[in-house]
């Protein structure tokens, strides 16, 4: 009830203050001031390009699909990532995870290794940090957190990268292999293990990104009655009284 009597009042309160702020602008006439703000776009067109989302991928809100992407079914972009394929053609396959403030990139005709697009493919997990330029990353690859991997190179199916490695251009990186450092090396065969919790890292965060995306959808007023609800819930318990413990008969 109380949580009720707040909002409205709140709500009453900013809808005065807005209604002020177009009187004021209204007396100053030409000379007032209007800020002008740059609402986030997820998702942007570029050069008659438009990016195409699979079914159930989550894009999150601060990040930035740009021209010619195609992101896969129940993929996941995660907090401040970019896909920017204003050069060149980028696709991420299906059941992909791209960590936070990932940057993915293409190549063209001047780049170093001349036209390369980006090729991500399925059940790939990517940790946070790591940029991917005019490169292919094969299915089941996992790239360690802040690794960069350049322009056409290749990290094969179900090959890891130790967090912070360095694939440099041209450099092909084995299927089922380990590698790390920078530049990046032969470490070892990946092992069963390290194969199954990839697995299981990579459902994980597919599924978290589910619920991401269904918190996302909801307004800003729907969060946060939600949230007065949750507080509500945990006053009522602490509220409640305990049942006495009796002996039995």
């Amino acid at each position: 009830m109380l949580k009720n009597v707040f909002y409205l009042v709140g709500d009453a309160v900013r809808s005065t203050g807005k209604a002020l702020d177009v009187v004021g602008r209204n007396m100053q006439g030409n000379y007032a001031y209007v800020e002008q703000l740059n609402r986030q776009s997820r998702v942007t067109p570029l050069r008659g390009k438009l990016a195409h989302l699979g079914k159930d991928s989550f894009v999150a809100p601060n990040s930035s699909v740009i021209g010619q992407v195609t992101i896969g079914n129940n993929s996941a972009l995660w907090y401040n990532t970019v896909v920017r394929g204003d050069v060149n053609q980028i696709t991420v396959g299906n059941e992909t995870s791209i960590g936070d403030r990932t940057v993915i990139h293409a190549s063209s005709k001047n780049g170093p290794k001349g036209e390369q697009a980006t090729q991500i493919g399925s059940r790939v997990l990517v940790g946070s940090g790591a940029i991917l330029h005019g490169c292919v990353i094969e299915d089941g690859a996992n790239i360690g957190s802040g690794s960069i991997v350049y322009d056409g190179a290749v990290v094969e199916k179900g090959a890891h990268l130790e967090a912070g490695s360095l694939v440099a251009s041209g450099k092909r990186v084995p299927a089922g292999q380990l590698w790390g450092g920078s530049p990046a090396r032969f470490i070892r065969d990946v092992t069963a293990q390290e194969k199954s919790h990839h697995d299981t890292i990579l459902q994980d965060t597919i599924t978290l990104s589910a619920e991401h995306e269904a918190q996302h959808a909801k307004s800003a007023k729907q969060q946060h009655m939600e949230y007065l609800d949750y507080l509500e819930g945990i006053e009522d318990d602490i509220r409640a009284p305990r049942n006495k413990y009796q002996e039995p008969q």
